[in-house]
């Protein structure tokens, strides 16, 4: 086959026409993590199915839990059918922010509703310079209120319409011949590289707060693992690739038949992607496969204590709501007297 340094994508057929003994390896293994980690997801459905008796609890869970497979199969994909990138990008978004988004409602849930959560955490004011702005000292502290609260959540949820509105964008680009995945001399992809690390930042940034604030309250739920979790395929999704990118287009990986230098580039990504999901499937499954949190108990102050006292027997409601009829009863004794003279 000729060589192929054009810059465009290959299809399924050119990239798996002239496969060497190394990318059958590389196929082989990645086929194998990929198929492991699917198996995991399958045995953890089973697992939550039968020991969670929340639903709303176990469906956010298992979305996060959700990101791995897909990330493994969607890279996957892009090794077998390279034109399939920005395909497979898309899908990846919007299943990673659907995913990164249901951790706040997780530690929300786990602090037993948002007006709880506030309730508990409203004593004491919360620090917000956080990662990434953690250098800010200047930043003041604030007390949680429910406006706060659902800002930091807005923060977390713009993920969901920043990260595919930008993907599907570059693919409508892509199919107009005016953008190619993976040079970093397009604009196309400096801009939407520029607004993801934008919004990874802003998701960061949410996602800490709500961990740092819940996380001594519920040490039981591990909480602060379980962002590593979510935010570490954040990085790697993000961040791994324009680096990546980079060094493929300043000719780090050779160009040479079938596989141009950006094809070769996004073979390594795919490939290490596979790997790292592998990774974080087990930790995410070490860390997430547990036995149920139960709330926290609630404050209880005492000008606020309220005293429970059981509600009466039924039965007993009904004879007191009934009136009383009181009659005049004759003596005995004039009754008996009476009928003997008759």
């Amino acid at each position: 086959m000729a060589s192929n340094c054009t810059g465009e994508l290959l299809y399924s057929r050119e990239a798996l026409a002239e496969v060497g003994t190394v990318e059958l390896v590389l196929y082989g293994t990645a086929g194998g993590f990929t198929f492991i980690v699917l198996l995991l997801f399958l045995e953890e459905i089973v697992f939550f199915w039968r020991r969670y008796s929340s639903a709303p609890r176990r469906t956010k869970i298992l979305l996060i839990l959700f990101i791995y497979p897909v990330i493994a199969v969607t890279c996957m994909t892009t090794l077998l059918a390279p034109r399939t990138t920005l395909i497979n990008e898309f899908a990846l978004n919007i299943v990673l922010a659907v995913g990164v988004y249901q951790l706040p409602l997780l530690v929300t849930d786990y602090m037993g509703g948002a007006a709880r959560m506030v309730k508990t955490l409203s004593a004491i004011p919360v620090a917000l310079n956080m990662p990434p702005c953690c250098c800010c000292v200047c930043i003041p502290r604030r007390t949680l209120t429910r406006r706060l609260l659902r800002r930091m959540k807005l923060l977390v949820l713009q993920g969901i319409f920043v990260r595919p509105v930008f993907t599907y964008i570059a693919a409508v680009l892509y199919t107009d011949d005016r953008h190619t995945p993976g040079t970093a001399s397009s604009p196309i992809f400096v801009l939407c590289a520029v607004v993801l690390i934008l919004s990874f930042l802003c998701s960061l940034y949410g996602l800490v707060f709500f961990v740092r604030a819940a996380d001594p309250y519920v040490p039981q739920a591990m909480l602060k693992g379980k962002l590593v979790c979510v935010v570490l395929p954040l990085v790697l999704v993000t961040v791994q690739k324009n680096i990546i990118v980079a060094l493929s287009s300043a000719g780090i990986a050779i160009c040479t038949a079938p596989f141009t230098s950006m094809s070769r580039g996004n073979i390594l990504y795919a490939y290490v992607l596979i790997v790292e999901m592998f990774l974080l499937s087990l930790l995410a499954r070490a860390l997430y496969r547990r036995p149920d949190v139960p709330f926290p108990p609630p404050p209880v102050t005492e000008d606020k204590a309220v005293q429970c006292v059981p509600p009466e027997p039924r039965r007993l409601r009904a004879a007191k709501s009934l009136p009383v009829v009181t009659e005049e009863i004759e003596p005995l004794t004039d009754n008996l007297i009476f009928y003997m003279m008759m």
